[in-house]
């Protein structure tokens, strides 16, 4: 009778978590932004003969059913939680090294990475003004001495500087290499535990070698340090996979530059930092208003000798970066090709006195789908 009794029981309870995992995926709230994860997630799909038909129906329900499960939050603390009583260091291709840092794993290059190095080329081969290119190495290869034990990891500076190697038979091209810099101030702040990006004191770094290599004159840290503001409390996109124990938060530094006007997607504002992001979790998109297709920073009349303008293309690296860049130009047009729906072509004819400047993580460089557009 207890057995039978028993058996009921888990039979009612498995039913339960059975109708309320069903109810949740056809009544429940789809596509929704995940804060902690910093995307959205997938929608219900539509059902429909063709779609039934070639397969991509279940393949996206099991994506949607993955996605929107009840409770996920949740299930993935408890699933990082889990691993770090196992002593696991990784979790969702996160690995946890030493002091805190944590790290994505780039095992092999994609082959995207080939087309996006022919992209460049066949921009470079068009060019009808100096470009300068930089590729940034990421956290996983200047604090190699911080990862776990066999961590295993491509070399970026071989394909890096292979790629400049590729570069260096076109007049027009100039290549700035960040690895010495950042190699040399590794001990330092310059990466975010628990985020992709380097910190605003690393993008300062590479702000003065940029300087160095395309004949500007770098504003002091000197001058900047009555505009430094320091926010505690960032958790960034490493620990939104992550979730393990023992990693304490980063802080988010930014020097409050003044602007004379800043332009974000076709909206007006007096600066570049959207300081309401600060009370989110995603706190790295206060700069530059997070990533629009085309900004434009104006830099306020301080009476400073500047270059007329510049054209930058870039990932959400650059965005902590940008601020300094305003000390040297009179405009910067900030271009990101994944959101930008213009021609390439048509915006530089409109700028034709304007330095160009490519500067992308090494990662986003090795992933990214959208550099064939330099030449739209």
């Amino acid at each position: 009778m207890k057995e039978i009794c028993k058996n009921n029981i888990f039979t009612i309870i498995m039913t339960v978590l059975i109708l309320s995992g069903f109810t949740g995926y056809v009544f429940g709230k789809t596509g929704e932004f995940s804060e902690s994860e910093n995307r959205y997630l997938a929608s219900r799909p539509a059902l429909s003969l063709s779609a039934l038909s070639d397969g991509s129906f279940m393949q996206q329900f099991e994506l949607y059913t993955e996605e929107q499960l009840p409770l996920r939050d949740e299930l993935i603390k408890l699933k990082a939680v889990t691993g770090g009583l196992m002593l696991k260091d990784e979790n969702n291709g996160i690995a946890c090294g030493r002091n805190g840092y944590l790290f994505e794993k780039l095992v092999c290059t994609n082959e995207q990475l080939s087309k996006n190095k022919a992209a460049v080329i066949n921009f470079a081969k068009q060019a009808d003004r100096d470009i300068n290119v930089c590729i940034i190495p990421n956290s996983c290869e200047i604090l190699k001495d911080l990862t776990p034990e066999g961590f295993p990891n491509v070399s970026q500076k071989e394909y890096i500087d292979e790629f400049y190697k590729e570069l260096s038979g076109y007049d027009k091209v100039s290549t700035t290499d960040m690895f010495d810099m950042l190699s040399e101030h590794k001990s330092e702040y310059i990466y975010y535990r628990t985020d992709h990006h380097w910190t605003t004191q690393g993008a300062y770094y590479g702000y003065l070698k940029l300087c160095a290599d395309m004949g500007l004159e770098a504003v002091g840290i000197e001058e900047l340090a009555p505009l430094r503001i320091d926010i505690p409390g960032f958790f960034g996109t490493y620990y939104s996979k992550y979730r393990g124990m023992g990693v304490d938060a980063d802080t988010l530094t930014y020097f409050d530059i003044p602007v004379a006007s800043f332009e974000a997607g076709g909206k007006a504002y007096d600066t570049m930092y959207d300081e309401d992001k600060l009370d989110t979790y995603d706190k790295y998109a206060m700069f530059m208003h997070g990533n629009e297709g085309l900004s434009v920073a104006v830099p306020a009349d301080d009476g400073r000798a500047r270059r007329q303008e510049l054209v930058l293309f870039k990932d959400s690296y650059s965005n902590c970066l940008v601020p300094f860049l305003t000390y040297n130009y009179d405009r910067i047009t900030i271009v990101d090709l994944r959101y930008y729906p213009g021609s390439v072509k048509e915006l530089l004819a409109g700028h034709p006195d304007s330095d160009v400047l490519i500067m992308y993580n090494f990662m986003h460089f090795n992933e990214d789908n959208h550099f064939y557009r330099l030449t739209s």
